[in-house]
């Protein structure tokens, strides 16, 4: 059976296959993306049934719903639940606790509020969502969609592609998985268990799990011929932060390097790319969103819950119901700030959140190549400017940093060696790009010892190695 390599990210995804010469070969998946032999993680489900994936989804998203009126309206669930009626007792000068049963119960029907406008649903970073048993599946449009149907999608693209170049079926999956999707036992085995369903459901016979970080490693033994090694990679994506450190040993073919090969020790956490995202609007853009204001007599602040939803743009039309709106109206007009309080407005009912969140994902991005940025998005009366030097950047970041650094030390103490032993150092990931986590690892083992492999296909030409072997 032939096997492919997936490497299915929280934010991109890409896929390889070894060729029978023993060189690898990314395929291409997107070509609207660039590059286009990195999917984005993206799935867009339209009202009209019609399923997108990669960087069209996000497009189509965009284009469809920015700006759009939405209409939030109460619709039966179908569901219905019981309750006690009277367990609080009457208080009457009539009450006679012996004439009336203070457990009658009765049934209640459960509503919930739609966007009955809505024209498609994005769904993003599902790759993190895997480990949470109580989100099972959403509904989309009246058809209900589990977590694996919708994970699918994309690894059933992959599939096509691949078998596309390939001229073949291709039933076997190497599937990268992060050192840890949590660090409850129990829900990362759920996520995993998740993940293999999906690429069952995407078509694939076979399922086989490596650790991401393990892969990236193999992907760069696979390249050349080393002397004997301690290599360690740092593979921080979008969702997850994963550290391995491997011990390698000469031999003249791939297949017994790899054979002689050990892990030493592994380590990871959910502290990543996206978290980074987060930072960067909580601590520098927040304010524009009326964080610092104050309202009404009493000098109040914006509730910090409300706030908290700017940070998840997929979440954030759950604000957009009448009561919300009417009370921004009033608090606008008795606050010290209105014009933040309406920036909040039109964030929310303009739909504005997801590309707020591309615009401060591209700044994140160019930081790594500029010295300086500026945030800027303006829509309508929402006016955004802010810039953010690299110096400024690391200070907002200085939290995750500090937890990166301390999945560095762990793998070291759990492999049992200091920073002179490690040979080299390889950097994989958009996240590593950052220029502060790159001065983090030079003033840990030194520049030389620091090589950065491909951000995107290091990780699925390192499961196209294994799937040759398997």
């Amino acid at each position: 059976m032939i096997a492919c390599g997936i490497d299915y990210g929280t934010t991109n995804t890409s896929v390889a296959i070894a060729k029978e010469n023993g060189k690898t070969q990314v395929i291409e998946l997107d070509d609207a993306n660039t590059p286009s032999t990195s999917l984005p993680s993206l799935v867009y489900i339209g009202a009209d049934g019609s399923i997108l994936t990669g960087r069209k989804a996000a497009h189509v998203f965009i284009q469809n719903n920015v700006g759009r009126e939405v209409i939030m309206q109460s619709e039966e669930t179908g569901m219905e639940i019981s309750i006690i009626s009277r367990a609080e007792p009457e208080k009457s000068e009539f009450y006679n606790p012996g004439l009336i049963d203070p457990d009658v119960m009765e049934t209640i029907s459960i509503k919930t509020q739609v966007d009955v406008n809505l024209p498609g649903r994005l769904f993003q970073s599902l790759k993190t969502k895997l480990k949470f048993t109580d989100f099972k599946g959403t509904d989309v449009f009246g058809k209900h969609y589990q977590i694996e149907e919708l994970v699918s999608l994309i690894l059933k693209r992959c599939k096509e592609k691949v078998e596309e170049y390939m001229s073949d079926t291709v039933d076997v999956a190497v599937l990268g998985r992060p050192v840890f999707f949590s660090q409850n036992q129990f829900e990362d085995q759920v996520a995993e268990r998740r993940l293999r369903n999906a690429a069952m459901i995407a078509g694939f016979k076979e399922v086989v799990f490596f650790y991401e970080p393990v892969s990236a490693s193999i992907e760069y033994i696979s390249t050349t011929t080393p002397n004997d090694q301690l290599v360690m990679v740092v593979d921080i994506g979008g969702g997850t932060c994963d550290i391995c450190i491997m011990k390698f040993q000469r031999a003249e073919t791939l297949e017994e390097r790899l054979k002689r090969s050990t892990v030493l020790s592994v380590s990871g956490d959910t502290v990543a790319g996206d978290m980074i995202d987060k930072e960067i609007i909580r601590k520098r853009l927040f304010h524009y969103f009326g964080s610092t204001a104050r309202y009404g007599s009493k000098r109040l602040p914006i509730p910090r819950n409300i706030l908290n939803v700017v940070l998840d743009w997929q979440n954030l039309y759950r604000l957009n119901t009448e009561e919300t709106i009417n009370w921004l109206v009033a608090v606008e007009t008795f606050s010290d700030q209105p014009e933040a309080i309406r920036a909040l407005r039109l964030l929310i009912q303009k739909n504005c959140g997801y590309p707020l969140a591309l615009v401060v994902e591209n700044a994140k991005k160019e930081l790594s190549f500029q010295e300086q940025v500026k945030i800027q998005f303006c829509y309508e009366e929402l006016n955004i400017e802010e810039t953010i030097n690299r110096e400024e950047f690391s200070k907002i970041i200085e939290d995750i940093l500090g937890q990166i650094q301390t999945l560095i030390v762990e793998a070291e103490q759990k492999a049992g060696v200091k920073p002179d032993d490690i040979s080299l150092v390889l950097t994989t990931g958009g996240t590593c790009l950052i220029p502060a986590i790159q001065k983090m690892l030079i003033e840990r083992y030194g520049l030389q010892k620091i090589i950065s492999r491909d951000t995107f296909t290091s990780v699925a030409r390192g499961l196209a190695v294994v799937s040759r072997y398997l």
